[in-house]
């Protein structure tokens, strides 16, 4: 069995004009550039459709190579819809409600070679809105430094989960998205958080089936927790809120836990939960602070314990899986903000009445132990999976920490290890993924072939190197 956890660390300028009411689509442009100290707000486009598969959105005008490109995707009634973007482009997050709206919002860096515009594709015809944010100054190699969102049901506000960021002097970017029914923008449909700049804020017109829809921008300080970035509305409607922190170019990380490789060691204290029988992985929490998941390899159990003591903070059953060989878990973003990702990679548990050759993460809603959830049954999505080649013995699963990629890196005696990817965007829960090979990866061979085999491993929090875990 392997253990494993590596713990990290002004005014408005209104859009005119509007959108009209007939069938097709709409566009327009706005620009509010502002001098600031590191990343700076170029442009922006916006754009609306209705019954529409594909969304046209403008290249945000003055673009140039090494902008970091910010868009936001938006669409009414269909939220079982699968968005696909254009070549270059990463999905970050999408948030949904149960029936009535849907937010995406991809990045990627400008070239010296764009197109005029940017189709975004949509396997449902739907009404959309989008917009994509232009902004110079940020990190080309890796622009995101931190990310949140949510739906938020009946309601006027639009609150987002808190962030914490790893770099200073870098900008938060704020989208608000709600339902709308009227024959006209209403005149200050989105409010954005306390201090943030609002380049456009507008509408796609429809009497029963609309939508607003915004972007604003704020500059950060220093690195670290940041406050809840809130806004508001007139309204209380279904909306979504998502936030997006940009790192500054040649910005230096506040990421330093984990960053040297201890010859010693000191105990925190003796896991007691009886909940844990066979521990197989460890991952520690992005929603709070001290807090390690711990798993069985064939259990349904997740057990919160403490880093200060290892004392038992919260046990919990995942209520709708049948694990088969559970080898390894991991934490990061997800549609809801914070999710745990369980790996049902393996293939020599007892299980399995012959090995198979698909397997699955299951992706789970963090528990909020700080609000009190202790107990109880949590409800995971499956994300079945097979390999581009032939079937796999794997115990190791990895989650981007910003982008929220799932990378799967498999056993072998001899080292020779390979890492794989899921698809972007991730297919809807419950549909069958061919992973992407990423790169053979060859481990260091001793006469003990222990050493060689995968076990475990994770992406540190700086999102710019990982480490692996092996039986010795």
């Amino acid at each position: 069995m392997s253990l494993f956890a590596l713990a990290g660390c002004g005014p408005l300028d209104r859009d005119a004009p509007l959108p009209s009411e007939q069938d097709g689509v709409a566009a327009e442009v706005s620009a509010t550039p502002r001098a600031l100290s590191t990343v700076a707000y170029r442009s922006g486009s916006t754009a609306t459709g209705k019954s529409i598969t594909s969304l046209s959105i403008t290249k945000p005008t003055g673009t140039v190579a090494g902008d970091v490109l910010l868009a936001h995707l938006v669409n009414r009634n269909n939220v079982a819809a699968v968005a696909t973007p254009p070549a270059g482009w990463t999905l970050l997050r999408s948030d949904q409600s149960a029936s009535q709206l849907k937010s995406w919002v991809f990045y990627k860096v400008a070239t010296a070679s764009e197109p005029a515009s940017y189709a975004f594709a949509i396997d449902l015809a739907s009404y959309m809105a989008g917009s994509i944010s232009a902004f110079s100054g940020a990190d080309t190699a890796n622009p995101i430094d931190a990310q949140s969102g949510q739906k938020n049901g009946t309601t006027a506000s639009f609150d987002t989960p808190a962030i914490t960021t790893t770099t200073a002097n870098g900008v938060a970017v704020w989208f608000g998205a709600q339902i709308w029914t009227g024959a006209a923008c209403p005149a200050s449909p989105i409010v954005p958080p306390a201090g943030f700049t609002e380049p456009f804020d507008t509408c796609l017109v429809s009497s029963s089936t609309g939508l607003l829809f915004n972007a604003a921008y704020k500059d950060l300080g220093v690195a670290g927790a940041q406050p809840a970035f809130n806004g508001s509305s007139p309204y209380a409607q279904t909306n979504t809120a998502q936030v997006v922190a940009l790192r500054a170019a040649n910005a230096s990380s506040s990421c330093g836990v984990g960053d040297t490789f201890a010859t010693t060691y000191t105990t925190q204290g003796t896991v007691t939960a009886t909940a844990i029988v066979e521990p197989s992985g460890l991952a520690a929490s992005r929603l709070t602070p001290g807090v390690l998941y711990v798993h069985n390899e064939d259990t349904t159990a997740i057990v919160a314990i403490s880093t200060t003591d290892a004392s038992t903070l919260g046990t919990f059953n995942v209520s709708n899986v049948t694990p088969a060989d559970w080898e390894d878990v991991a934490t990061g973003p997800c549609p809801t903000g914070k999710c745990i990702y369980m790996g049902d990679i393996g293939r020599s548990s007892a299980n399995f009445p012959t090995p198979p050759s698909t397997f699955a993460v299951y992706r789970i809603p963090e528990p909020n132990l700080g609000a009190g959830q202790t107990s109880g049954s949590l409800t995971a999505q499956a994300f079945p999976f097979q390999y581009p080649d032939t079937p796999k013995d794997a115990e190791t699963i990895m989650v981007h920490p910003t982008t929220g990629d799932i990378y799967i890196i498999t056993k072998s005696y001899a080292g020779a290890s390979k890492v794989y990817k899921f698809p972007q965007p991730l297919p809807a829960p419950g549909t069958l993924s061919t992973l992407v090979f990423v790169s053979d990866l060859q481990l260091p061979t001793t006469t003990d072939t222990n050493y060689a085999a995968a076990t475990s491993g994770n992406i540190h929090p700086c999102a710019n190197r990982f480490l692996l875990r092996t039986y010795r």
